[in-house]
């Protein structure tokens, strides 16, 4: 068995170094890798903040026509408010005075009878005959 530990012990003393430098070597490409990842990223936190601002530009823009839509959308509103006012009032007012405008409407209604048995008398009397050149020189 002792013969076994001291082979173990040579080996790992031969190995050992072996090990250390290839772990280092490792270690080496890891940091460079990370190093690469790093940079890629402060690459793209720029362009994102190019991004950014040229969004940021864009919105700049739309916000006046954006701000003219808004208020036209608030007239509209305002005058579908003053439009529903309007039929409100005139609904009440038409309920309120239903029973003067059925009275006047039966007086139109009447006047207008009156008008239209005018003309028909109109047209049943006979219209004047107009002279005849005899008549005018006095010839008969």
């Amino acid at each position: 068995m002792d013969a076994f530990i001291v082979a173990s012990k040579a080996l790992a003393e031969q190995l050992l170094p072996i090990a250390g430098l290839i772990v280092l070597i490792l270690l080496i490409v890891l940091l460079n890798n990370l190093i690469k990842v790093v940079k890629k990223v402060g690459g793209t936190l720029e362009k994102t903040h190019t991004t950014i601002d040229l969004v940021d530009t864009s919105l700049t823009k739309i916000q006046e026509p954006l701000n003219t839509v808004v208020k036209v959308s608030h007239g509209v509103d305002s005058g579908y408010d003053a439009g529903v006012k309007a039929i409100g009032d005139a609904k009440d007012y038409l309920h309120k005075n239903k029973d003067v405008l059925i009275e006047k409407k039966d007086e139109l209604l009447a006047k207008t009878d009156e008008v239209i048995d005018k003309v028909r008398n109109l047209k049943k009397t006979p219209e004047p005959k107009e002279p005849s050149p005899e008549d005018i020189i006095g010839g008969k």
